[in-house]
């Protein structure tokens, strides 16, 4: 592929991403509310309040029952030890709960660049310049891919390091530790959201090759979020727990899954039939 053809096309789609704002404005909204300022506030109410009040008493007995159930040795140790059921839940909540808020941040991101590529190229009626320029199709669809990957992995990574930083100085003083510095969130950052995002690129970018708005695009891409919700249920009950080696995993299965689906992408979208999507 040729280098300088697809970084004209990342450029090119760069721009009309931070160009639009129904494009850039959610995907800044949502990180700062979903993975900044509500975990950091949770931290906040948690430690300096009684916030379950008189419900405590209640759920005493199957929040103590979770944790000794809990798989990780380590992690249930920490959390009997904490002196009330307001500091466990905080802890629990800023070490596991938090996992899928990032992933269906990160999917949601990709959604809505991956939903502008071609639906938006389609919007702007410059799809048939594209398809007319001499780029191979392949080359237009990676492009395209890195195109969204960038500023949605870039912003998740911003929102990760803000986060940790917010919560770090409200939790230090009483846990006496810093958070997020483990295998468990360096691997869900570094691998699983990379290859997450990239797979909901693909999807997306291949919907939006056949569809005709923004709009139904991101109907389709909504769908990707349905998995995350049920993984909050999942963490949420102790039915399931992201260790280091399913996170690895997880990534690694997806690593392959987005070698096959781009080579499927590129093999079964000729310009013939982007061209046919554009005027039907």
């Amino acid at each position: 592929m040729n280098k300088r053809i697809l970084t004209a096309i990342v450029q090119k789609d760069l721009k009309s991403t931070f160009s639009s704002k129904k494009v850039w404005v959610p995907m800044i909204i949502l990180p700062v509310f979903l993975c900044i300022l509500f975990p950091a506030l949770f931290a906040y109410i948690g430690i300096h309040t009684s916030f379950l009040g008189d419900s405590g008493n209640d759920l005493e007995k199957p929040i103590n029952d979770l944790i000794r159930s809990f798989p990780d040795e380590k992690m249930r140790s920490t959390l009997a030890s904490l002196p009330t059921l307001e500091y466990k839940s905080v802890y629990f909540f800023v070490n596991f709960m938090m996992i899928p808020f990032f992933l269906m941040a990160a999917i949601i991101n990709s959604m809505v660049t991956a939903s502008n590529s071609f639906a938006g190229e389609k919007e702007r009626h410059t799809l048939e310049t594209l398809l007319f320029a001499p780029i191979s199709v392949k080359e237009l669809f990676v492009g395209k891919v890195i195109a969204a990957f960038i500023p949605s992995l870039l912003i998740s990574l911003a929102a990760f390091i803000i986060n940790a930083v917010m919560v770090n100085l409200i939790t230090y003083p009483y846990f006496k530790e810093v958070l997020f510095l483990n295998s468990t969130w360096l691997l869900l950052m570094l691998w699983v959201i990379p290859a997450v995002v990239i797979f909901n690129i693909i999807l997306n970018v291949l919907v939006s090759a056949r569809v005709k708005s923004f709009q139904e695009a991101q109907q389709f891409g909504g769908m990707m979020v349905l998995p995350v919700v049920g993984l909050i249920i999942s963490q949420a009950s102790g039915m399931f727990f992201l260790s280091p080696f399913i996170l690895l995993l997880i990534g690694a299965g997806l690593l392959i899954a987005n070698v096959f689906l781009l080579k499927i992408i590129t093999k079964y979208n000729q310009r013939n039939t982007l061209f046919e999507s554009q005027i039907h």
